[in-house]
């Protein structure tokens, strides 16, 4: 079972995104060609182990299927959108670990 789960529709993002509070929404934000990041998955996966306690949740999301992440079409670098109450509140681009992880840290309020 995999720790992220795909937004398939506008309706998912809503349910997953729009409607949840207080809880931290990192999301892969790919193209369909190119599907979701592969390179820092394991990355993620470990917040997911070491964190799980903490309110976060993983997804994929692909942009040309979700109105809200249409503006995000272009190129064929990964995005990574930080959403909480339903505002994103950091998007990085590429695959940067270290910035992803530093930028999940500082929402969640983990010292590192």
């Amino acid at each position: 079972m995999s720790f992220q789960k795909a937004l398939r529709s506008d309706s998912d993002w809503d349910d997953e995104i729009v409607q949840v509070a207080g809880v931290l929404q990192v999301v892969d934000v790919h193209q369909s060609w190119c599907g979701p990041c592969k390179a820092v998955a394991s990355t993620l996966k470990r917040v997911v182990m070491d964190h799980g306690d903490k309110p976060i949740k993983f997804f994929t999301a692909d942009c040309e299927k979700i109105a809200a992440l249409k503006k995000s079409v272009g190129g064929s670098e990964p995005r990574f959108q930080l959403w909480m109450n339903g505002k994103m509140k950091k998007e990085v681009k590429g695959v940067d670990a270290p910035e992803i992880l530093g930028a999940i840290f500082k929402e969640l309020g983990i010292k590192t």
